[in-house]
């Protein structure tokens, strides 16, 4: 079971201190506690259910705006979070460092309706 966490750990704040100024004060906030509860909870992912084990203060609704806002850059968070990430791991033998990633897909089991019209996959 989770216990509910009343403040953001210090480890939490230490690692983003380095992060791009993206977001300034109580936005930064709210952004690191979206992070850490993606780390520490153990049930479904959705902000509801994550807002649950915050302070009152954080609702769903903060998540979504924070993650719906159109002025912050996310290009420049990913690359951040990408240079933070390979700067322990070692250097590839051959200089060459290669990146994958699964775009496999299955389809459902069980008898598919043939009047329903397929998405598109992105």
């Amino acid at each position: 079971m989770l216990v509910a966490f009343t403040y953001l750990p210090g480890f939490v704040t230490m690692v983003f201190r380095g992060m791009p100024t993206v977001w300034r004060g109580r936005h930064r906030l709210i952004f690191c506690w979206l992070i850490f509860m993606q780390a520490v909870h153990p049930g479904r992912k959705t902000l509801e259910e994550m807002a649950k084990w915050t302070p009152a203060t954080l609702t769903a609704w903060r998540f979504g705006r924070r993650l719906k806002a159109a002025y912050w850059n996310v290009h420049l968070l990913v690359s951040w979070f990408a240079q933070d990430l390979l700067v322990p791991l070692p250097p590839p033998a051959n200089g060459i460092l290669s990146l994958f990633g699964d775009g496999s897909h299955a389809d459902k089991r069980g008898t598919q309706n043939p009047m329903v019209q397929k998405g598109r996959i992105s």
